[in-house]
């Protein structure tokens, strides 16, 4: 085991804790981020060497911790608050202290309230009470010990009923994942979530011990004392208290350190009371734990491949991506440049916190639906792989039914001229190109991530000698250059302007409005397409589309209106639309 002296405390939706390096508080905010805030301070035993005297540091110890404890719920409380105007006084306050003057007033006003609350709770009503027992004739010793009783009996009854409230519930569920996760560190154990739930959450050094032990450490001093007036009493438990302090706090640091049975007996009772103070935490609570010890002794946590893979499947499963596990495998991989197999077979690795970063980067981009290929910037079409990015459509299977199709027109035999119009990333023109090494083809958008994503896998693709990008209006540009080619095949944006609303978000929100709008009717590009064909095509040319599931028949018209024989419409693979229009102008074609 670990020697630790790491102290914690619960606070509202987090944990305090106090470490090698510092005061580290982490706590949850609203919306669901870990706010971890660090103070590097020293314990005031250190700060002021002759208050580290045996029994006194006790005393000075328990005010600092009720200074600092107050100050850190009323940061964590800060994260809560509603928007409401200051009072009078506040501003008043603050002006003549200034911030940290009139808050430190207010820590000290809460302080001394809460300690004349404390002592008339847990000094003045038990000594009141066994007063009574004095008029039966009972020796000092016997009314010390009913004291102690009643004192034990409100302190029991005020845990048990304040853990009864929701709010109070939170904290001691938080208090239990502080335990928790102390112990795990004192186990010498990784600090993960699946460490940490595996221990026990009542701890010996607590301060539910602390109050406990108190009692029992009050018996044997106030004993001493007899038994006078009820002012002098009181008076006498309240000046002796810092003894008491300071006595229970050695003993303490004894039970955190002794396996012996004896200290086992003396913790027992305090340990029976923390089953009313510490609740089972979740996972989030030990979580915001973990950060905090780890901050307090200033620990870097580097996650493993196996944490990644988990934590990335648990976040895009709540988005709803279907594809959860195999998206969070592939981000992953791309971070770390590795398959998925070396994932699957490497989950103890370490992942550095730039490479963990990047991850959460990648993994939150495709929560928000992100296309998974915008993100990996790779997409794979014909058996090729091809850049992509936001700006280009992304290359479906579908698109392959038009490829292939032209690819059959194409003989081996005969050198080609090919026009790929509105060709995105280039995987159409690039595909048939790389396919048919007898073809020359050119590249027509008219925008400009289009041409740096097409110029990009034309030198992928090693093409450069056969492949040719030129930035163009539709056809405008090479009509001007009298360009004539065999074949024009294109995929154009035919969707229709009122349905774009209606698509998924990952392709509504992210592919370009330019890539998938074909005007009101969807017909726009290929009605311009088709009257400027015959301007560029040769003799027996041949002019294919991708379309619509539902615009064969309005396709089809015009092409024929426009003089094409031969038009026919091929199922994709999904049975309904990519279609392709063949034939020659002025003659039939084949």
């Amino acid at each position: 085991m670990r020697k630790c002296d790491v102290g914690g405390q619960a606070i509202i939706e987090g944990v305090m804790m106090r470490g090698s390096k510092g005061l580290a508080t982490a706590v949850r905010t609203p919306s669901g981020k870990i706010e971890v805030k660090v103070k590097k301070t020293k314990p005031i035993t250190k700060k002021y060497k002759f208050l580290n005297i045996p029994i006194i540091r006790g005393a000075a110890i328990l005010v600092d911790s009720l200074i600092v404890g107050i100050k850190t719920l009323n940061y964590s409380a800060s994260f809560f608050e509603e928007d409401e105007e200051e009072s009078k006084f506040d501003i008043w306050l603050k002006k003549k202290l200034g911030d940290k003057g009139a808050n430190d007033l207010l820590v000290t006003i809460t302080m001394m309230i809460s300690l004349l609350v404390a002592a008339g709770l847990f000094l003045g009503i038990p000594t009141a009470i066994a007063s009574v027992f004095k008029n039966v004739g009972l020796s000092p010793v016997v009314l010390n010990l009913i004291e102690a009783a009643i004192r034990i009996a409100i302190l029991i009854s005020y845990m048990y009923l304040i853990s009864k409230l929701d709010d109070i519930y939170r904290v001691f569920q938080y208090h239990g994942a502080e335990h928790k996760t102390i112990f795990c560190y004192e186990a010498e154990e990784k600090l993960t979530v699946e460490n940490v739930r595996k221990f026990g959450r009542l701890h010996p050094r607590c301060g539910t011990n602390f109050l406990f032990l108190t009692m029992f450490v009050s018996i044997a001093l106030f004993t001493l004392t007899g038994w006078g007036g009820f002012w002098q009493r009181l008076i006498l438990r309240i000046v002796l208290m810092p003894i008491v302090a300071g006595i229970t706090y050695e003993l303490i640091k004894w039970l955190g350190r002794t396996e012996s049975k004896l200290g086992k007996v003396i913790a027992y009772p305090g340990l029976k009371l923390q089953e009313l103070t510490t609740k089972e935490p979740d996972d989030e609570q030990l979580e915001v734990a973990i950060k905090s010890l780890m901050a307090a002794e200033g620990i870097e946590y580097k996650k493993t491949i196996g944490e990644l893979l988990i934590d990335g499947n648990k976040i895009l499963k709540e988005a709803d991506i279907e594809t959860y596990i195999l998206d969070t495998q592939l981000l992953l991989g791309k971070v770390l440049g590795k398959d998925k197999l070396y994932l699957i077979m490497n989950k103890e690795e370490e992942v550095s916190k730039f490479k963990e970063r990047e991850f959460y980067r990648l993994i939150n981009k495709r929560k928000e639906k992100m296309p998974i290929k915008y993100i990996l910037k790779i997409a794979e079409f014909m058996g090729l792989d091809f850049h992509v990015e936001e700006g280009v459509l992304i290359p479906r299977g579908d698109t392959e039914i038009l490829v292939e199709e032209t690819l059959k027109i194409i003989d081996n035999d005969k050198e080609y001229n090919i026009c790929d119009l509105c060709c995105g990333s280039g995987a159409i023109g690039i595909s048939i190109a790389h396919l048919r090494e007898n073809t020359k083809v050119d590249l027509i958008d008219y925008y400009d991530v289009p041409e740096k994503v097409t110029k990009r896998n034309i030198t992928k693709h090693h093409l450069a000698s056969r492949a040719t990008f030129i930035k163009s209006d539709l056809l405008n540009e090479v009509i001007n250059q009298e360009k004539k080619y065999d074949v024009l095949v294109s995929n154009p944006p035919y969707i229709k302007e009122e349905v774009i609303d209606t698509l998924m978000d990952d392709v509504k929100k992210y592919e370009p409005h330019t890539a998938l709008s074909g005007g009101d009717d969807g017909l726009y590009f290929y009605k311009k397409i088709v009257d400027d064909s015959d301007k560029i095509l040769k003799e027996n040319g041949v002019l294919a589309f991708e379309i619509g599931h539902d615009q064969g028949k309005e396709v089809s018209d015009l092409m024929i209106e426009k003089g094409y024989k031969n038009v026919r419409v091929v199922k994709d693979l999904a049975g309904l639309g990519a279609g392709t229009g063949t034939g020659a102008l002025p003659v039939i074609a084949k």
